[in-house]
């Protein structure tokens, strides 16, 4: 991992998943854990869960599982791990100025993180997966009333924006004290065809939150990665030039090509490229084998490279084409000198 963040050609192509659902999990290593499922299959970067894991719940509503965590949001679970969030706290200007964040330096929130640094440090590579400024903007309050509220009340966006990053970044702080490599920001500004805000807008709310947040970690001789689902192709020249190193996953079903990526940023480092629907779901682990040595041929050569679905490892998918993946990367993943794979 380190050598391909440093645009050298290592031994092989890295992989990498930003979540991993359980059963996919139980489906490889029986009773083994998210840990014991990257020994097994030698996954060479481990991460924390996903943010919303971070903070205390508590059931509101037993039968349609629905919660409130510490943020005061209202979420509902389905049969993914993130919940989904319903509504937040923040309904009005003066709710936003009275607001206060959950503590981010609370020790339980990072007990996952000690567990992975005591296992595999020096290992794996290692990160901590939190939000930057966009989504708690609107799970504080809702999506809805977010979009409104950058035209009717910007002051009330830029609060919740920055009572999210200054919280994120003690986060951060506490997270690299603690052993991560790596931090990773996980919102999602894009949908399948475009940016879900103008970019006048985020480049006024949301992109200075972010670049704080990289330039901190990258003060910090730590790795900045991000994670953003979405077509995101008018963000890149930004995120790029203000130091992040690797981005997941440039879902190429959103109109982004990682092979023209590479291209244009030499100095970015691509994470994906394995489609995580129809692939995981319904090929067989053949299939599966032939899918993901077409994706090596096509992206890996030249480095600055990470296998990874083109978002998670979902509760639909098949262990034995999750374990599949991991065999082709391993085995025809390697790297010749020149930056060539070696296919013998």
């Amino acid at each position: 991992m380190v050598r391909v963040l440093n645009g050298e050609i290592p031994d092989r192509v890295p992989p990498f998943e930003l979540m991993i659902d359980p059963r996919v999990v139980r489906g490889i290593v029986g009773d083994g854990s998210y840990m014991d499922l990257c020994d097994e299959l030698d996954i060479d970067v481990v991460i924390s869960e996903t943010p919303s894991k971070l903070y205390r719940e508590e059931v509101i509503d037993e039968q349609k599982r629905i919660v409130r965590n510490e943020w005061g949001t209202v979420r509902q679970y389905n049969n993914e791990v993130v919940s989904h969030p319903m509504h937040g706290p923040i309904y009005t200007l003066e709710d936003a100025m009275a607001y206060q964040a959950p503590d981010p330096t609370e020790d339980f929130r990072f007990d996952f993180l000690r567990e992975l640094v005591k296992r595999f440090k020096g290992k794996r590579f290692i990160g901590f997966h939190l939000h930057d400024g966009f989504n708690y903007s609107y799970y504080l309050s809702s999506m809805q009333d977010m979009m409104i509220n950058l035209i009717e009340e910007p002051e009330l966006v830029h609060r919740l924006v920055d009572v999210s990053v200054e919280h994120n970044l003690k986060l951060a702080e506490k997270a690299l004290d603690i052993g991560a490599d790596f931090i990773l920001t996980g919102d999602d500004y894009g949908s399948k065809t475009s940016l879900l805000v103008s970019k006048a807008h985020f480049d006024e709310f949301f992109l200075p939150g972010l670049q704080r947040i990289c330039e901190y970690t990258r003060s910090r001789g730590a790795y900045m990665l991000k994670h953003c689902c979405g077509n995101i192709n008018l963000l890149l020249d930004d995120m790029v030039g203000f130091g992040i190193q690797a981005m997941h996953p440039l879902d190429e079903n959103s109109g982004i090509n990682q092979i023209e990526v590479k291209k244009k940023y030499p100095g970015l480092t691509v994470m994906g490229g394995i489609d995580c629907n129809a692939p995981l779901t319904d090929y067989t682990p053949e299939q599966m084998e032939e899918y993901v040595k077409e994706v090596l041929r096509t992206h890996a050569p030249g480095g600055r490279y990470i296998c990874a679905t083109s978002n998670s490892v979902h509760s639909s998918a098949k262990p034995e084409n999750f374990a599949a993946m991991q065999h082709v990367i391993h085995k025809y993943g390697r790297y010749l000198p020149n930056g060539e794979l070696d296919w013998t």
